[in-house]
């Protein structure tokens, strides 16, 4: 399992994104595919937080599309990492 990247949140998370997430990531979502520093960005300076018991979601306001930037990860067993990203008109409630 290659790593692509590891970044620190505000709140000392460590959160990954593996190879295999990505590709999970980007199948599933093409608009994505050119999105890896955004994604990390968003993990590193979030506009917007939303938390459940099973997961957190960052947003971030991408200007240049008119869309905010949604990146979900979980934190299991001590170690976070991303679960998936994409592109949404509205934050989740």
């Amino acid at each position: 399992m290659n790593i692509i990247f590891t970044v620190k949140t505000k709140n000392s998370r460590v959160i990954r994104l593996t190879s295999e997430q990505w590709k999970h990531i980007s199948y599933r979502h093409p608009e994505m595919s050119n999105k890896i520093y955004e994604i990390e960005n968003t993990l590193e300076y979030p506009e917007y937080k939303k938390e459940t018991e099973n997961e957190t979601k960052y947003y971030r306001y991408i200007k240049e599309e008119s869309k905010y930037l949604m990146v979900a990860f979980r934190i299991l067993n001590g170690e976070g990492f991303v679960i998936t990203s994409y592109m949404t008109k509205k934050i989740q409630k």
